[in-house]
């Protein structure tokens, strides 16, 4: 008997394979949306990290994470350091003239390498060499004596011209 299998009808067998089909994808669909949860918070603590990174770099402390993961090429090379950003920083928070040896010192950077990215500085108006050889910062202005301002580009200007300030 073709139609009949222990009293049940064909219908039975297909009823319970589109079941079985349904609750399949039932399955899969609650899969995806949990991955995609797990996938979203995955994003979320490395976004924390990240930041949490970036504030231990702003302080000066640098603690890798005990990582276990293989990590790719691009990760586990050393992120590009802003120097000119850097010498910047070093000129401003010492609040003196600096040679070049002590920047690159401070900054951990190659000598004549600080050299071009100084020179690059100057160019751009944002440092400036002084009369000893050392570099400090461009400030927007000075106060003069009479109680005026004058920009360091004129403060520059002179004093390379011999006139008085």
């Amino acid at each position: 008997m073709i139609g009949h299998l222990g009293g049940m009808s064909m219908s039975a067998p297909a009823e319970k394979a589109a079941a079985y089909l349904t609750r399949l994808e039932a399955e899969r669909r609650a899969a995806i949306a949990a991955s995609q949860a797990k996938a979203e918070e995955a994003r979320l603590i490395e976004a924390r990290q990240k930041g949490f990174e970036e504030a231990l770099e702003i302080l000066g402390l640098q603690i890798s994470s005990d990582n276990t993961e293989a990590k790719t090429d691009k990760s586990s090379a050393r992120r590009r350091r802003n120097i000119p950003q850097l010498i910047i920083r070093e000129l401003s928070f010492s609040g003196t003239a600096m040679a070049k040896e002590q920047i690159a010192r401070s900054i951990d950077y190659l000598p004549w390498q600080t050299e071009r990215a100084l020179r690059r500085l100057e160019s751009s108006g944002k440092i400036m060499q002084n009369m000893d050889g050392r570099w400090e910062v461009v400030t927007s202005s000075v106060a003069q004596t009479n109680g005026h301002a004058t920009t360091a580009a004129k403060l520059k200007s002179r004093s390379a011209a011999g006139a008085p300030e």
